[in-house]
Order: C-alpha cells, then sequence, then structure tokens
C-alpha cells in the first residue's frame, strides 16, 4: 500500500470519526432541546405535551437521565405510578447521585405504603447529602406511617433542627409523641407548630386529641371547630369532633358529623362508635 493511499484511508478515517462526533453532538442537542420543552409543557400543566417531548428525548439521547426523571415526574401527575417507578429508577441506573430521584420515588413509595422503599432511597439522599431536610422529613414520614415512632421522631427531630421554622413537621412530631403517650410533648410541639402556622390542620387536630386525652373537652373541641372549618370534608375531622360532642353529651352535633364522616366515606373510631351506639340506645329508651 503506497503513502498516498495510506494518507487517504487516514483522511477517511479522520472524517469519519469528526461526523460521528457531530451526529453525537447533534442527538445531544436534539435531546436537550425536547426535555427544555418538555419542561415547559410540565410547567403549564399540559402533561400528555411534556410526556410525548420527553419520550423523543430518551430516544434521541438514552443517557440522559433528567429526561427520564422528568417523564416520572409527569406520569406520576398522570397517575400512572408504575411508569413514574420505571423512569425513577432508570434516572437512577445512570445517574447514581440524582438526588431528585430518590425523593421523588421516595414519596411515591410512601403512597404505595412501601415504606421500607422510602426509607432506603432517603437514607441515600442522606448519604450524598446529609443537610438536606426534604430526606429527613420524609424518612420520618415513612417510619411514622410504618408505626416506627423512635425512629420517627429521630427523622423530625433532626428536620427540626435543620429547619425550624416548618409547622409541619413540629405537627408531625407532635402526633409521634402522642402515639408514644407523651401527652405534654405532644402539646408543646403541637402549640410551636401553630405559632408557626395558625391554620396547620394536622397540628389543630392532634392538639385537639391531646385534649381529649387529657379530659379538656371544651378545648378539644375548639380546635376541632378550627380543624373541620379549614377543611370540612375530612372525614377523620369529623369523626374527632363528633367524639368530643358525644363526650360532652351534645348529641344532635355529634349525631351531625357522625353521619357526615360516613357520607365522606370515613369510619368512627372505636370510641366514638360505642359512644354513638349507647347514645342511641339511650334515645330509644327515653322514647
Amino acid at each position: 500500500m503506497n503513502r498516498k493511499t495510506l494518507l487517504l484511508l487516514a483522511m477517511g478515517a479522520l472524517l469519519g470519526a469528526t461526523n460521528f462526533a457531530l451526529a453525537q453532538s447533534s442527538r445531544r442537542d436534539s435531546a436537550n432541546s425536547y426535555l427544555e420543552r418538555g419542561n415547559n409543557w410540565l410547567k403549564k400543566g399540559d402533561i400528555e405535551h411534556a410526556i410525548e417531548d420527553f419520550s423523543f428525548a430518551v430516544s434521541f439521547d438514552p443517557t440522559l437521565d433528567q429526561a427520564y426523571f422528568s417523564r416520572g415526574v409527569a406520569r406520576e401527575r398522570k397517575g400512572d405510578s408504575e411508569g413514574a417507578l420505571g423512569d425513577y429508577d432508570k434516572a437512577l441506573q445512570l445517574n447514581a447521585k440524582n438526588i431528585e430521584a430518590y425523593l421523588n420515588r421516595a414519596v411515591l413509595f410512601i403512597k404505595l405504603a412501601e415504606y421500607s422503599k422510602a426509607i432506603s432511597d432517603c437514607d441515600q439522599v442522606i448519604a450524598l447529602s446529609a443537610h438536606d431536610v426534604r430526606a429527613w422529613v420524609n424518612r420520618g414520614i415513612a417510619n411514622h406511617y410504618n408505626s416506627n415512632y423512635d425512629a420517627a421522631f429521630q427523622d423530625y427531630s433532626q428536620a427540626i433542627k435543620l429547619n425550624p421554622k416548618d409547622a409541619g413537621t413540629w405537627a408531625s412530631r407532635g402526633d409521634v409523641r402522642l402515639q408514644k403517650n407523651d401527652l405534654d410533648g405532644a402539646l408543646a410541639d403541637c402549640q410551636q407548630a401553630v405559632k408557626i402556622d395558625s391554620r396547620n390542620v394536622i397540628a389543630l387536630h392532634t392538639r385537639g386529641n391531646v385534649w381529649l386525652q387529657k379530659e379538656e373537652l371544651m378545648q378539644a373541641l375548639a380546635d376541632f371547630d378550627q380543624a373541620v372549618e379549614i377543611n370540612p370534608r375530612e372525614a377523620y375531622l369529623l369523626c374527632s369532633r363528633g367524639l368530643a360532642y358525644l363526650r360532652l353529651n351534645r348529641l344532635d352535633e355529634a349525631e351531625r358529623d357522625c353521619t357526615r364522616c360516613r357520607e365522606l366515606g370515613g369510619q368512627l373510631n372505636p370510641e366514638a362508635e360505642r359512644l354513638w351506639q349507647e347514645a342511641k340506645q339511650r334515645r330509644r329508651l327515653q322514647q
């Protein structure tokens, strides 16, 4: 093979490599353009167009973890939990340091009552960024819902240390303390939550239940009244207020709340059910 032929072959190889690099660059640019447009659709609430553009993005660049993550967000908003989990999984396979993907997947696992998986994802975030308060809060929620109250207390406490101005975390820790029968601690946490946000329904409801256990029925009723006023379609709030009315022997008001609770698809707790049945029995005997 002469020198001229070798030179031509070398030039051809160089041109081929250049063209390949240009093609790859063009595909990445297209993927990023679709990703950007998809995110704009998502901000506007157009889920279908967002999913379509994110899918175009990954077809142009299958290594673009952010496109899978964003499509997971869109699919979750659409109610497609399985599709969202698949996209979050893929995003994390491509980038094991994608904190947002871990957090979103953890929240979705909580919604699906897969608490151990949610805790594992939060562990990953904490390992990557120990000061990310969202990981501590979500791990607290997962432990809380899984009845791991000691672990939940520790997680919420760390979250409060990182962000002491979040009423929701104070309220959640208050509920954990109530579950642990620490009434004074629960009351203190709820007081702090209400001080930060006077309309925090969780804090008002938990504080009302603390007052119930302390036999401070009028204070309990005041908290339940305020909670129901803020969110009148929450069955559990009506159940709690109905129980307070039953303990106060205000049966007409108790009947109203208990009936409305059931109309909204809720169930009375055992004590409310027992007191309500006893009240109805007394009424029948009086007639």
